[in-house]
């Protein structure tokens, strides 16, 4: 124990002395969150639009109108025919156009159907998907209204057979940051966390001091322990500071027990911390050794699930993600912070990265034999 806490002293210590080091840490979470925060954001809005109208009536400029009300689209421009739509999409002047037929107002009088169409670009399955979700629901809504007047002004009651009332829970107002921002902690200190160890030991390998400890009777789990430690104390100040910037910067609610949460997290700390020592082994330098980190990175931030539905990933790629300590903290802090859930709730994703720190531990320790490496 005493040779352990002298490991994670000298650490500490060094750290201390390395000021550009300790910037990074407290900056970079704060950095990354404001940017990551304001920049991901799936409710896209303010689309360009140009307008097709054929009729030429006051329905169409009625309907033209409301889509533009919604906030959602942008009238930039009409146009004359499917050629110059297609020109809008190419050139980026608008990414949606509107076409509305000939007869359009007739059509309603007469209680006749009729099609409006949404060209949409194709190239950006983003906006296609908000495009056209908000396009559907905005004319079904004006049909149905306009169906309502017409049996009203005939005296007749419109019919009320099936009716579907959404409640959304936990993220009512469906903002991207409170679904994101929690996300980011996991993230950040993913990112943090493996680079830091992998880089503080590629730097002693660098300086020659990595050969002095190996040969001491130091065992190997007692250099894995103590190079952990000091930045598993980081690790919680950098979870500190990006839920409070998520809370009184981007409104994200915290709403089950922090403590539960800052418990569980150890875990996870220490298992990014023995990945990055892990790396450590391997890579002969720094420089090795940072795109090591960011090379794990990339599959952490695919598969998790923080930018993509775990759901929605092919088999082969849930359980490689499920290999991934991420994927788990991911839904412990979410179910904690966002659904105020409780031991019961995140117990098995908590068994999962304990599993995967025995692992990280072991093989860290093996890595970590008395040899020169």
């Amino acid at each position: 124990m005493s040779r352990m806490i002298a490991i994670a002293g000298k650490e500490l210590r060094q750290l201390m002395r390395d000021r550009l080091t300790l910037a990074m840490m407290a900056m970079l979470p704060v950095i990354q969150l404001l940017l990551f925060g304001y920049a991901i954001n799936n409710d896209v809005r303010h689309m360009p639009m140009v307008v097709f109208d054929q009729d030429r009536s006051s329905a169409s400029r009625d309907l033209v109108r409301r889509m533009v009300v919604t906030g959602y689209y942008d009238e930039v421009g009409r146009v004359r025919s499917y050629e110059e739509i297609r020109k809008a999409l190419r050139n980026g002047t608008a990414r949606v156009g509107l076409v509305l037929p000939a007869g359009l107002d007739s059509a309603i009088t007469l209680g006749r159907g009729t099609t409006v169409q949404l060209v949409v670009d194709g190239s950006d399955p983003q906006t296609v998907g908000s495009a056209t979700n908000t396009a559907v629901s905005l004319v079904t809504g004006y049909s149905q209204q306009i169906m309502v007047e017409q049996l009203a002004a005939q005296g007749t009651a419109p019919p009320r057979l099936l009716s579907v009332e959404v409640a959304t829970w936990y993220n009512p107002e469906l903002r991207t940051a409170v679904y994101i921002v929690p996300g980011l902690v996991g993230v950040i200190l993913t990112m943090t966390m493996v680079m830091l160890t992998a880089m503080a030991v590629a730097r002693e390998r660098e300086r020659g001091t990595l050969e002095a400890l190996i040969v001491s009777p130091v065992r190997p789990v007692e250099i894995v322990l103590g190079k952990i430690i000091p930045y598993v104390f980081i690790g919680y100040i950098q979870m500190t500071l990006i839920l409070l910037v998520g809370r009184y910067a981007f409104d994200v609610p915290l709403e089950g027990s922090l403590a539960l949460l800052y418990l569980l997290s150890a875990v996870f700390i220490a298992v990014s911390l023995g990945i990055g020592l892990v790396f450590s082994t391997v890579a002969k330098t720094q420089q090795q050794a940072m795109q090591m980190s960011f090379f794990f990175l990339l599959p952490n931030i695919l598969l998790s699930g923080f930018m993509f539905p775990f759901e929605g990933m092919p088999r082969p790629a849930q359980i490689l993600a499920q290999g991934l300590p991420l994927t788990h903290f991911l839904r412990i802090v979410r179910r904690i912070t966002l659904r105020n859930g409780g031991w019961s709730d995140v117990v098995g994703e908590f068994e999962w990265l304990c599993l995967l720190l025995l692992v990280v531990v072991i093989l860290a320790s093996l890595r970590f034999k008395k040899k020169l490496l």
